[in-house]
Parts: structure tokens; C-alpha cells; sequence
């Protein structure tokens, strides 16, 4: 895999272009760039035909080893990788160790293994497992085996253990890909531990940067899940900038998180390249809808009426208000949902546990979401990042 980061603004957001995938060698992404979340190989609440409803679709499809680890004897006699398996052949696979929507038990690794929990329990998984699920799996990129059980609150001994573990892993790892012809294609990411710890986080860059590795996952500051939807961005920024600085330019950086819109952009502006897009699966389950505005030409103070309304990143389809709202989720929006539906129609699907209401606000929560990254990087193309930031910051005043 390639990475040219084509321009640095704003302090430090990237805009770069991935490309020369494998197997996949003729697509190119964009960055910074939002992956597909998916759960079991499929987009949540979305068959494959519905998920053609949806315009700005990201080229990669994030998976994770938690919800597929149980089929992989099935995909290794398969033969031909879980992005066909699953009927996402049209996407490039990232294959992450856990879901970032669902949190991750701690006090499950050891030096030799890492706890994976799996429908039917906990499984120990050893680099030889690891490197075996890859090759049945076949993704283009996948992130390495790593001890990520840490978080800000982490003592030194701890931090410490994380980063020499996950070192440990990679090496071993590292010995054993050049063997394996199935993998010669993919793109390995190595992970950056160290909880908040300057000292072990620089340590654990600098030493995985100089291994033979594609790109790097950024984690150890939080046990993924819904409770990363409040995970701040600020209070990372000096150990993470620092952290960054210890790694090439020449190599894209990845964080899983449920980021809130202004989350993204602190993000982005500390040199985070790839994100997930488990944040839109999280509003879609409570029964949100995104309506936050990004176009940055418009003033949320100037609203007036049912916009005002808007203020915030969203709004909860499972309150009253909207019995008798006949307008669409958000006034403008192109997707299948705003196009077809009304408020009204949805708030009646979640009143009456009706499974199409999670359907519906899935499509245009991705929809909004991929969007929201297409705005950034062409805002910062344009040089107009500065509008974009300060007009979607003002809108975080409330959630209606």
C-alpha cells in the first residue's frame, strides 16, 4: 500500500491519497476518510441492496475479528476472503482486532495472547491463531495483534507492559507474513500503545515506525464502545501530538472512536487520518437522526422556528414532538430517508418497535456522517476549513 500525504493545513490536517491495494491496486482514497462500520460482515440494519441507497460511500468496509472469528474455518475452506463471504466484494476490507462499537473487557491479555470476546464467549489468541484468521479472512489491511487494555488512568507498569507486548506481538508477526503467500498483498498496521504516558507512547512509535509496517492504529486510551461517544479529544492532545511526531509522514494513522462531530475535527487537526463510523451506528440505536449542518453557510444563530430546533448533532425521533412533524429529517437532504419519509412516520416506527425505523435513520446517519468527511476534505482544499470548524462548533449547544 501507498501513502502521499499531498498537503498539510490548518496546523495539522492531512490531505493525503492510499492507494496500490493488493489485489485492489487501482483504487485510490482520499483522506482524511471515514470507513464503512460494519457488524458480522454487514452494515447494520442494512441489506446490500439498501445499502446502495446511499451516496458518498467510503471504499473501505471496516470488520473486526470480535464478530468474525467464530467463521473462520468456514471462510479458510471458502477460499476467497470475508469481503466476498459477505458479499461486500465491491469494497476494500480493514480488518480491526475488536469492534470499536462494543467495549472491550479488560484484563484479558497475557504475554502471549490477547482476550477476544465472541458471541460464544472469550477466545485466547495467540499470534499463530492470529496470523491463520488473516489468511482466511484475506483483508487488505488489517491491524496487528495488540494489548490495548489500557487507558488514561493507567499506571507506568502497566503502560509499559502494553507497549513491550505489542511489540512483542509484531515481531512475531512480522516473522511469519513473509511465509504466507495469501498475505503478501495486505497491509499490515502497526498499533501505537502507551495509555498517557509521553514517555511509552513515543517509545512504542518510534519502535513500531521501524518495522515494516503500512500505517498505524493509534489506541490504548480508551476500551472502545458507546462510552467513547464522551471520550475528549482535548485531553490527549499533548501526549497524541507528541506521539505524532515520533511517526513518518509517509504512513496514514487510524483511530477508532465514536467521534462526535467536533471530535472529528480536533482529530484531524492532530494528524488522524482514518476513522470509523460506529458514532452514526450509536445515534441510529438510541433513535437519533444527525442533523447537524456542515455546508458553513449558514448561521445556526439565524435559525428560526423548526430549524432551531437543529441545533445540536441531533435529534431524538422517539419523542413526541415529532408525531404530527411531517417534514424530513433534516430540510435539504439528498438521502432516500429525507427524500421519502417523514418525522412523523419515523417517530411512529420507533413508538411501535417497528424494525424499519432503525433501517431508515441507519441510511441517512451514514449518509450524513460520509458526507461530513467529503465536507472537511473539501473544505480544506479549499482553504475554507476555517469556516467549516467554526460554523459546525457553534451548533453544539444542545441535543433537542
Amino acid at each position: 500500500m501507498k501513502f502521499v500525504v499531498n498537503s498539510v493545513k490548518n496546523g495539522g490536517c492531512r490531505l493525503g491519497v492510499m492507494s496500490e491495494f493488493g489485489l485492489n491496486s487501482k483504487k485510490s482514497i482520499e483522506t482524511p476518510m471515514c470507513m464503512l462500520y460494519t457488524r458480522r460482515g454487514s452494515a447494520p440494519h442494512l441489506t446490500a441492496d439498501m445499502l446502495k441507497k446511499i451516496q458518498w460511500l467510503p471504499a473501505i468496509a471496516q470488520m473486526s475479528l470480535t464478530n468474525m472469528v467464530e467463521h473462520h474455518e468456514a471462510l479458510e475452506a471458502f477460499k476467497e476472503g470475508i469481503g466476498k463471504f459477505a458479499n461486500m466484494k465491491d469494497y476494500l476490507v480493514y480488518n480491526a482486532l475488536h469492534d470499536p462499537a462494543t467495549e472491550v473487557m479488560t484484563g484479558q491479555n497475557d504475554t502471549t495472547s490477547v482476550g477476544v470476546w465472541t458471541k460464544s464467549g472469550k477466545i485466547k489468541m495467540d499470534v499463530d491463531m492470529f496470523v491463520k484468521i488473516q489468511e482466511a479472512f484475506r483483508p487488505d489491511i488489517y491491524q496487528a495483534l495488540s494489548d490495548g487494555d489500557t487507558d488514561l488512568m493507567s499506571a507506568k507498569k502497566r503502560t509499559n507492559k502494553s507497549v513491550t507486548r505489542t511489540l512483542t506481538y509484531l515481531d512475531q508477526i512480522l516473522e511469519r507474513v513473509p511465509k504466507s503467500e495469501i498475505l503478501k498483498g495486505a497491509a499490515m498496521f502497526g498499533v501505537i500503545e502507551g495509555g498517557n504516558s509521553v514517555f511509552e507512547r513515543c517509545r512504542s512509535a518510534r519502535e513500531t515506525a521501524s518495522r515494516d509496517v503500512a500505517g498505524f492504529v493509534i489506541e490504548g486510551f480508551h476500551s472502545q464502545g458507546p462510552k467513547t461517544e464522551s471520550f475528549k479529544m482535548s485531553d490527549i492532545r499533548d501526549v497524541l501530538k507528541q506521539t505524532m511526531d515520533c511517526l513518518p509522514d509517509n504512513k496514514p494513522r487510524l483511530m477508532h472512536a465514536a467521534f462526535s462531530p467536533d471530535q472529528v475535527l480536533e482529530a484531524v487537526e492532530l494528524g488522524v487520518d482514518m476513522f470509523d463510523s460506529s458514532y452514526a451506528y450509536h445515534v441510529t440505536e438510541r433513535g437519533c437522526a444527525l442533523v447537524f449542518d456542515f455546508s458553513h453557510k449558514a448561521d445556526p444563530e439565524d435559525m428560526d422556528g423548526d430549524k432551531a430546533r437543529q441545533k445540536g448533532w441531533e435529534i431524538d425521533l422517539n419523542d413526541k414532538r415529532y408525531f404530527e412533524d411531517f417534514g424530513p429529517l433534516l430540510e435539504g437532504c439528498s438521502c432516500y430517508t429525507c427524500k421519502t419519509f417523514s418525522r412523523s412516520y419515523i417517530n411512529h416506527l420507533r413508538n411501535t418497535s417497528e424494525l424499519l425505523g432503525s433501517v431508515l435513520l441507519m441510511i441517512h446517519n451514514f449518509q450524513h456522517y460520509f458526507h461530513y468527511f467529503e465536507a472537511i476534505r473539501g473544505a480544506l482544499a479549499e482553504d475554507k476549513y476555517e469556516q467549516l470548524k467554526t460554523h459546525v462548533l457553534k451548533q453544539k449547544l444542545s441535543k433537542s
